[in-house]
Protein backbone atom coordinates (compact mmCIF):
# COMPACT_ATOMS: atom_id res chain seq x y z
CA UNK A 1 0.00 0.00 0.00
CA UNK A 2 2.67 2.29 0.64
CA UNK A 3 4.19 2.00 -2.95
CA UNK A 4 0.83 2.66 -3.73
CA UNK A 5 0.35 5.94 -1.56
CA UNK A 6 3.89 7.27 -3.23
CA UNK A 7 2.38 6.37 -6.88
CA UNK A 8 -0.87 8.46 -5.78
CA UNK A 9 1.16 11.12 -4.35
CA UNK A 10 3.41 11.51 -6.81
CA UNK A 11 0.17 12.06 -9.64
CA UNK A 12 -1.11 14.33 -7.36
CA UNK A 13 2.16 16.55 -7.00
CA UNK A 14 2.94 16.07 -10.96
CA UNK A 15 -1.44 16.89 -11.55
CA UNK A 16 -1.90 14.02 -13.03
CA UNK A 17 -5.03 13.47 -11.17
CA UNK A 18 -7.04 11.17 -13.16
CA UNK A 19 -4.28 8.46 -12.52
CA UNK A 20 -4.15 9.40 -8.74
CA UNK A 21 -7.80 8.59 -8.59
CA UNK A 22 -7.42 5.07 -10.67
CA UNK A 23 -4.92 4.16 -8.43
CA UNK A 24 -6.70 4.73 -5.81
CA UNK A 25 -9.67 2.59 -7.08
CA UNK A 26 -6.69 -0.09 -7.77
CA UNK A 27 -5.56 -0.24 -4.22
CA UNK A 28 -8.86 0.10 -2.95
CA UNK A 29 -10.51 -2.59 -5.16
CA UNK A 30 -7.26 -5.42 -4.43
CA UNK A 31 -7.24 -4.59 -0.70
CA UNK A 32 -11.01 -5.45 -0.56
CA UNK A 33 -10.41 -8.40 -2.59
CA UNK A 34 -7.22 -9.62 -0.14
CA UNK A 35 -9.53 -9.12 2.81
CA UNK A 36 -11.82 -11.25 1.07
CA UNK A 37 -9.66 -13.73 0.67
CA UNK A 38 -9.29 -14.44 3.99
CA UNK A 39 -11.97 -13.80 5.27
CA UNK A 40 -14.71 -14.21 2.86
CA UNK A 41 -12.92 -16.55 0.05
CA UNK A 42 -16.51 -17.30 -1.60
CA UNK A 43 -16.68 -13.73 -2.30
CA UNK A 44 -13.85 -12.84 -3.51
CA UNK A 45 -14.37 -12.59 -7.12
CA UNK A 46 -17.19 -10.16 -6.73
CA UNK A 47 -16.69 -6.48 -7.73
CA UNK A 48 -15.31 -3.61 -5.57
CA UNK A 49 -19.07 -2.29 -4.57
CA UNK A 50 -20.29 -5.97 -4.25
CA UNK A 51 -17.52 -6.82 -2.36
CA UNK A 52 -17.97 -3.44 0.18
CA UNK A 53 -21.36 -4.67 1.22
CA UNK A 54 -20.23 -8.30 1.81
CA UNK A 55 -17.50 -6.95 4.24
CA UNK A 56 -19.57 -4.50 5.73
CA UNK A 57 -22.14 -7.48 6.51
CA UNK A 58 -19.21 -9.46 8.00
CA UNK A 59 -17.60 -6.97 10.22
CA UNK A 60 -21.18 -6.24 11.37
CA UNK A 61 -21.48 -10.14 12.06
CA UNK A 62 -18.18 -10.38 13.75
CA UNK A 63 -17.75 -7.10 15.65
CA UNK A 64 -21.34 -6.93 16.80
CA UNK A 65 -21.29 -3.73 19.09
CA UNK A 66 -19.12 -1.70 16.25
CA UNK A 67 -21.59 1.26 15.03
CA UNK A 68 -23.19 1.15 12.37
CA UNK A 69 -22.32 4.47 11.37
CA UNK A 70 -18.55 3.54 11.01
CA UNK A 71 -19.47 0.54 9.07
CA UNK A 72 -21.96 2.26 6.64
CA UNK A 73 -18.50 4.32 5.85
CA UNK A 74 -17.64 1.39 4.09
CA UNK A 75 -20.24 1.48 0.91
CA UNK A 76 -20.22 5.46 0.98
CA UNK A 77 -16.24 5.50 0.54
CA UNK A 78 -16.35 2.42 -2.02
CA UNK A 79 -18.95 4.42 -3.91
CA UNK A 80 -17.44 7.89 -3.89
CA UNK A 81 -14.43 6.00 -4.89
CA UNK A 82 -15.75 3.73 -7.87
CA UNK A 83 -17.87 7.04 -9.05
CA UNK A 84 -14.92 9.40 -9.31
CA UNK A 85 -12.94 6.78 -11.00
CA UNK A 86 -16.04 5.97 -13.46
CA UNK A 87 -16.63 9.66 -14.22
CA UNK A 88 -13.32 11.33 -14.57
CA UNK A 89 -10.33 8.39 -14.93
CA UNK A 90 -8.37 8.33 -17.75
CA UNK A 91 -9.38 4.83 -18.20
CA UNK A 92 -13.15 5.83 -18.71
CA UNK A 93 -13.63 9.23 -19.76
CA UNK A 94 -10.26 11.31 -20.25
CA UNK A 95 -12.10 14.28 -18.23
CA UNK A 96 -10.02 15.93 -16.44
CA UNK A 97 -10.23 15.73 -12.32
CA UNK A 98 -9.73 18.07 -10.00
CA UNK A 99 -6.96 18.12 -7.57
CA UNK A 100 -9.33 18.01 -4.35
CA UNK A 101 -11.09 15.35 -5.32
CA UNK A 102 -7.73 13.24 -5.86
CA UNK A 103 -6.45 14.40 -2.87
CA UNK A 104 -10.35 13.67 -1.19
CA UNK A 105 -10.24 10.25 -3.04
CA UNK A 106 -6.89 9.45 -2.08
CA UNK A 107 -7.40 9.98 2.04
CA UNK A 108 -10.68 7.91 1.71
CA UNK A 109 -9.00 4.82 0.19
CA UNK A 110 -6.24 5.25 2.80
CA UNK A 111 -8.40 5.93 5.50
CA UNK A 112 -10.36 2.85 4.77
CA UNK A 113 -8.16 0.60 4.27
CA UNK A 114 -5.71 1.26 7.74
CA UNK A 115 -9.31 0.80 8.84
CA UNK A 116 -9.48 -3.28 7.50
CA UNK A 117 -6.49 -4.03 8.50
CA UNK A 118 -7.51 -3.93 11.78
CA UNK A 119 -9.43 -6.78 11.02
CA UNK A 120 -6.97 -8.88 8.80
Amino acid sequence: MNQYLTDIDNSIAGSNYERAISLSYTCLEGFYKAFARKNLPSLSHLEMIALSREIKRWLGQTLGSYPDEALSMINHISYTVDRARNKFSESHFEEEAARWLALYVRDLMNTQIRLLLHFL
